[in-house]
């Protein structure tokens, strides 16, 4: 009998391409915070902080993602279920 569903993917190849995933949304953090930068640089007054809040936040936000991505080893590194250490 043929099968109709193929098989889901495994939870490796799942959390290498989540790893993926987070790494690029950290580079484009980093873009953002370099245009976030040199937007600012140019302002004054009100303008000035609101373009310094926006840093401040995507520096939280990549900050975040980089803590993830150093536990990232746990977490791919814990046992399978049904595995025994």
């Amino acid at each position: 009998m043929k099968k109709i569903v193929p098989d889901p993917p495994s939870l490796q190849s799942s959390l290498v391409l989540l790893e993926c995933r987070v790494a690029h949304a950290v580079e484009l953090l980093n873009c953002a915070t370099a245009t976030a930068y040199e937007s600012a640089e140019g302002l004054q007054g009100p303008p000035r902080h609101l373009a310094m809040a926006s840093l401040h936040l995507i520096t939280q936000a990549q900050l975040a993602l980089n803590q993830a991505l150093d536990q990232w080893p746990v977490l791919a590194a814990e046992p399978e279920e049904g595995m025994t250490a």
